[in-house]
């Protein structure tokens, strides 16, 4: 009898462990938005086009890549805050986390973004980034045919993870694959 009872416990202790233990660790960990950028795009990307993200302060940010080293971090926040935010059309309160790459070059049909939206924001995010690459493709209508051929190739998606992602550069699949297979990781 107390065999059968040490076996019934045992069970019941490999039951309670399996069941602890089933739970998805890679939803409750935190994704490194930036580095998934950093990983997903070319080694002269990196080289020249920064990757902004939230800072350690609330409303400041910070980047890697690109000329981010070149910039004190007060400055790298301005500017993240005064240029790139409104480039994509996202506003304080939107997104919970988010990275995102773009340039600053008139001739340049380019941009990365991968957007954890705020409780209720998705769609708000999505038509942002949209939005982003609606005026990509307008400015590079007549301008640029190559770069109006990236634009029209750029790609928002939500992904079944929950963030938005924008792809608007060469080799936009790829990147984008690349993300995605990063963020189901």
């Amino acid at each position: 009898m107390k065999r059968l009872i040490a076996i019934a416990l045992s069970a019941l202790a490999i039951f309670a462990l399996v069941g602890c233990s089933s739970g998805s660790s890679s939803s409750s960990t935190p994704k490194d938005y930036a580095q998934i950028i950093h990983d997903a795009r070319s080694d002269e990307e990196n080289e020249y086009q920064m990757i902004a993200r939230p800072g350690e302060e609330e409303g400041q940010f910070t980047a890697i890549d690109g000329s981010s080293a070149d910039f004190t971090a007060e400055d790298l926040s301005s500017n993240i805050a005064n240029f790139t935010m409104p480039l994509l059309g996202l506003e304080e309160g939107d997104y919970e986390d988010f990275a995102a790459s773009v340039s600053g070059i008139i001739t340049q049909s380019y941009g990365i973004a991968i957007v954890k939206p705020a409780e209720g924001r998705t769609d708000a995010v999505k038509e942002a980034l949209e939005n982003f690459v609606t005026t990509q493709q307008k400015s590079m209508e007549n301008y640029l045919m190559d770069q109006y051929e990236i634009a029209k190739a750029a790609k928002v998606e939500v992904v079944p993870s929950g963030e938005v992602v924008l792809v608007c550069c060469e080799n936009s699949d790829a990147v984008m694959a690349s993300i995605k297979a990063a963020l189901a990781a």
